[in-house]
């Protein structure tokens, strides 16, 4: 759960790098030092979920939790795209929500 709440976050941060999105989101144009920023915590957020994804219990191959972290990449960056299209205000909140939760997940041991 947490590595699909951390792949959401990181498409949201990514597609939020984008002039764009960016925009659309915040009512304004950001400085180019923002959205590489932004970019970067994508990228970040990205390898963090796949490192959970692939923390599988003893007994349990590693390529199971790459096979579950390839489908929440998929199924995070539908929803991000979504978020985007439709709902570009609600965004960043939901990006922070995500993140937090994700972090909340993983800590709780969910």
């Amino acid at each position: 759960m947490s590595a699909f709440l951390f792949c959401f976050a990181a498409w949201l941060a990514m597609a939020l790098g984008m002039d764009k999105h960016h925009e659309d989101a915040l009512g304004h144009e950001a400085a180019a030092a923002r959205l590489r920023t932004l970019r970067r915590v994508g990228w970040v957020l990205l390898l963090a979920s796949l490192w959970l994804a692939t923390r599988t219990p003893p007994g349990v191959p590693a390529s199971i939790g790459v096979t579950v972290w390839a489908a929440a990449l998929s199924v995070a960056a539908v929803a991000a795209t979504a978020t985007v299209t439709w709902l570009p205000q609600r965004a960043p909140p939901l990006g922070a929500t995500a993140l937090a939760a994700g972090l909340l997940a993983y800590f709780s041991g969910f």
